[in-house]
């Protein structure tokens, strides 16, 4: 079989593996469809050792796949069933989520358990919207810490997967007060078509069009600052966390998503004197994952029109170029299989 594998900075290669091996607690899948994380594109541009990416490891973590060999102690997962896999325990050594796999023909699954971190899927959901299963769920359990509900408001601060996919989450759930914050006008119009309001911020003041969406809340001091109730950073843009720093209201959340590269600095007595809460948001549980399977039945949904491209396996050192180069591309895929 083939599978990508990460040599350092701007080198992947397809390479000739070995069959998986599995024991009596493993399964094997055949992977069919691997889409390209940003976590991918860090280790790419910049090297892995920060991320759990290292030299010699098959990478890939966003994978669906067919299960083609089951371990006689696993139990309720049977060959043929559609799976998607959770990569951050898809190997039993921890720490190996961005290096799980997922672009090898054929991946090992160890102590594969059902709906842990193997989730059956409908036959009839096609592979290619339930490739997004992945990076949905980031975007689902960064919303739901916020426990949202109908009464809250919310900016997100990017447009990119995760972006659209908390958007998406809390559209799903019907909560209408959601408003994507980006400066590409192609992005956003995608969260346009979720439902979601929208804002170009190179384009207009931020502070008073997040106003005029939602209104004003108020400061321990009583001064006017803006009411909206949680902001979910997934761009990772320094900014944007002192804006609501500086013009967040009392009680504002700021859950934080996105795996920024450069240092923050603010004043702590800003965030403690309006109680704005500093949440960090890691990958996901059983219950996100679940509801983004569930939010990808309906067919209606159109948070999979993510994918802008597939790209075959033997062409992944183009896809990855892609994904790095072309901005217009908001998801891109590799065909493991065909």
């Amino acid at each position: 079989m083939k599978g990508v594998i990460y040599k350092g900075i701007h080198d992947i290669e397809v390479e000739e593996l070995p069959m998986p091996e599995p024991t009596d607690n493993d399964i094997v899948v055949k992977v069919m469809r691997n889409g390209i994380c940003g976590s991918d594109l860090h280790a790419y541009n910049l090297g892995g050792d920060e991320i759990g990416v290292y030299p010699g490891a098959a990478i890939g973590h966003e994978f669906v796949g067919i299960v083609t060999t089951v371990g006689k102690n696993v139990i309720n997962i049977k060959p043929d069933d559609h799976v998607f896999i959770n990569p951050s325990i898809a190997k039993k050594n921890p720490g190996m989520l961005a290096m799980a796999g997922g672009l090898s023909q054929y991946n090992l699954i160890e102590n594969a358990t059902i709906n842990k971190n193997v989730f059956e899927l409908p036959k009839d959901l096609p592979f290619d919207r339930a490739v997004v299963i992945e990076p949905y769920s980031v975007g689902i359990h960064g919303k739901n810490l916020a426990h949202p509900d109908k009464t809250m408001s919310y900016c997100i601060f990017g447009a990119g997967p995760v972006g659209l996919a908390a958007a998406s989450g809390l559209l799903m759930q019907g909560i209408t007060d959601v408003v994507v914050v980006d400066i590409d006008d192609k992005r956003l119009q995608f969260a346009a078509n979720l439902g979601a309001k929208t804002i170009n911020s190179s384009d207009t003041n931020l502070h008073d069009n997040l106003i005029s969406l939602f209104g004003s809340g108020k400061g321990l001091m009583g001064d006017q600052r803006v009411g909206v109730d949680v902001y979910i950073d997934c761009v990772g843009i320094p900014t944007f966390i002192n804006d609501v720093i500086t013009f967040g209201k009392f009680g504002a959340k700021f859950i934080v998503v996105a795996l920024g590269d450069q240092p923050v600095t603010f004043k702590p007595q800003f965030l403690a004197m309006n109680e704005i809460s500093l949440i960090g948001s890691a990958i996901y549980t059983p219950i996100d994952i679940k509801e983004a399977i569930s939010n990808i039945k309906h067919t209606d949904n159109p948070f999979p029109e993510i994918v802008s491209v597939h790209y075959p396996l033997e062409q992944s050192r183009e896809a990855f170029d892609r994904a790095n180069t072309d901005k217009t591309m908001v998801k891109v895929v590799i065909d493991v299989n065909e």
